[in-house]
């Protein structure tokens, strides 16, 4: 009967009764859907900064543009283009000392070594490439084609008494060679020939004249090595007696070491870190058998490698094997990507001798075990991708400034070849240091995988986490204080006809609590569910926003599944924070309900008559 009288009770206002229900459903809804917030910020924060690595690229801008220009003998005039130049060249010392920078990798402009793998490649060279002697079968102009037989051949797979047509695209005045002489040349495979020379319907390459025997040696300094023999720009020489014994035929004598050398060098990166190697921070190049080169190693500078999986293939090594690495050139010129795409297996495919017009020599070689093998995948990043063949060893491992006789080019920082890492959260600080500096010659790219997105997504969920729980829990105080007075309160009559009557306190309070608390339980029960519900969609949003943030923001270039993920809490969560409120929404009506049972029947009638 008592369970009866109270919901009668409460159906005789059911306005207020409505308004009771919805407006704590209302609070529980808050506190639910807060809580599962909290939650989801709390558990995607666990670990978050590990999960990120922000790094830097460092490029040298152009200081201006002028305009070059070309011959084209086609159409026998020349072709202007707009090119830009460079100013002086910056060192990466600049940013290596900026005050404040709070570095986890020093940026440094990273050149490449050429290791010479002598079990490589057992092939018998290349028909695109060669250094010979040739004579022309007549005299003529090396532009359009002119037809040459081979005298001699000092590398390359040419043979005696081969016929070849030679051409010269690059000079207005192309130069004549005599029939009956015979010239020593480096040539590459390059165009179709051409002219009155070639039959017609004959379709044959023709060769272009290469570097040869030029050097590019530079210093540590950045400046090109002088070379007297070279000092006139010379791709061929005439052979007459004696040459050979001469400075310049002894050069053209190494040459035969050119494709011995192509065919056996691989590129190797020194690095601080895998991650400052964009084909391994984009996710272009991943670790498919072994681990990482870990922090320590790199620090200590352990003998240790990464290779590509077709290296080891073709060299039979396995992980924990160890591998031989005879460095005898580093280029600061390039990065390995743009030298793979050159062919050759990423060698130096010209300048194999230094200003001295001898061949370098080794200047490191040390025994690497094999810890990782990768597997990279080409899509069209450039300069950014990984070189074929591509080793990868700590920079530590190599004495610093050991090559500094064995440098074959240099060239401006670029982003594919400079680059440092920071702390999550910090490209703002440390573009504000960079810039009170005042260079503008250099341009600096952030990459971070989409931290500053994700850390905002966070910060705002942890806000609107505090403020829907504030929210509910005022609101579940004003409303619980508000319609427990105005439910108990109102009763008073019936509280005191009822202690009359000789019912007992705890009678009376069951009588008249029973219908708040019903009203209540619902309210708390509805509230809390579609809290639940709606914390599942903002989880899904959630996530949804994390990967459209990872993978199209500014700061992102990693195609990559994200690898934080917003969970939604369980149905424990909201059933705790609809507990708790029911809990005080009890406590609250028995507190009033305490205050009322208090006063003695007659005084309440009395009250009441007042």
């Amino acid at each position: 009967m008592t369970f009866y009288y109270s919901i009668k009770q409460m159906r005789r206002s059911p306005l207020k009764s409505i308004l009771f229900f919805l407006l704590i459903a209302v609070c529980a809804f808050f506190l639910a859907l807060g809580g599962a917030f909290a939650y989801m910020g709390s558990d995607e924060l666990q670990g978050f900064d590990e999960k990120f690595t922000t790094i830097g690229t460092v490029e040298q801008k152009y200081e201006g543009t002028e305009t070059g220009s070309s011959w084209d003998p086609e159409k026998q005039a020349y072709e202007y283009y707009n090119t830009g130049y460079f100013g002086e060249w910056i060192d990466d010392d600049v940013l290596a000392d900026l005050d404040g920078a709070d570095y986890i990798l020093e940026p440094k402009q990273r050149p490449y070594f050429g290791a010479y793998i002598e079990d490589l490649y057992d092939g018998i060279g290349s028909p695109n490439w060669g250094t010979v002697v040739a004579a022309p079968v007549e005299t003529g102009a090396m532009y359009p084609s002119l037809l040459m037989r081979v005298v001699r051949t000092i590398d390359g797979t040419m043979e005696e008494g081969e016929l070849f047509y030679l051409c010269d695209h690059q000079s207005r005045t192309p130069d004549v060679l005599e029939a009956g002489k015979e010239y020593v040349m480096q040539v590459y495979m390059a165009n179709f020939a051409h002219g009155p020379a070639v039959s017609e319907g004959e379709e044959v390459e023709e060769y272009w004249l290469a570097y040869g025997i030029h050097s590019s040696q530079y210093t540590m300094e950045k400046e090109q090595v002088y070379d007297p023999v070279n000092e006139e720009e010379r791709y061929y020489d005439e052979v007459t007696d004696g040459f050979f014994e001469t400075e310049r035929g002894k050069r053209w004598l190494k040459m035969e070491h050119y494709q011995d050398l192509a065919m056996h060098t691989i590129p190797v990166q020194p690095t601080d870190g895998t991650c400052l190697l964009m084909h391994f921070y984009n996710n272009e190049a991943q670790i498919t058998e072994g681990r990482d080169i870990t922090e320590e190693e790199y620090k200590e500078g352990a003998k240790v490698c990464l290779i590509p999986e077709n290296l080891a293939m073709r060299l039979g090594k396995e992980l924990g094997d160890t591998l031989i690495l005879p460095l005898y050139y580093a280029d600061y010129s390039r990065s390995v990507g743009d030298a793979s795409i050159l062919g050759a297996g990423g060698c130096q495919l010209s300048n194999i001798l230094n200003a001295e017009g001898e061949l370098y020599e080794v200047f490191n070689e040390q025994e690497y075990e094999i810890v990782g093998i990768y597997t990279a995948e080409d899509k069209g990043s450039g300069s950014y991708s990984a070189g074929e063949n591509e080793v990868v060893i700590p920079w530590n491992a190599v004495p610093e400034d050991s090559w500094e006789n064995n440098v074959v080019g240099w060239y401006p920082m670029s982003g594919a070849t400079t680059s440092f890492q920071i702390s999550n959260g910090t490209i703002e600080e440390f573009q504000e240091k960079w810039d009170a500096l005042g260079i503008d010659e250099l341009e600096i790219r952030f990459y971070d995988m989409g931290y500053t997105q994700l850390q905002e997504n966070l910060e705002n969920r942890k806000l609107m986490s505090v403020v829907f729980l504030i929210s509910g829990c005022v609101m579940a105080v004003m409303i619980l204080c508000f319609f427990s007075s105005l439910f108990i309160t109102g009763q008073r009559e019936r509280i005191a006809v009822e202690r009359l009557m000789g019912r007992t306190k705890r009678q009376c309070a069951a009588s008249i609590l029973t219908g708040v608390l019903l009203l209540s339980a619902a309210g708390c029960a509805v509230g809390s569910a579609a809290g639940w519900l709606a914390s599942g969609k903002a989880a899904q949003s959630a996530g949804d926003t994390i990967e459209f943030d990872r993978m199209y923001s500014d700061n992102v270039i990693a195609d990559r599944e994200p690898e934080t993920e917003a969970k939604q809490a369980g149905p424990l969560l909201p059933c705790a924070t609809g507990t708790v409120l029911l809990a005080a929404s009890a406590a609250v009506s028995a507190g009033y309900m305490g205050k009322v049972l208090r006063k003695e029947p007659l005084r309440i009638l009395g009250e009441i008559e007042e």
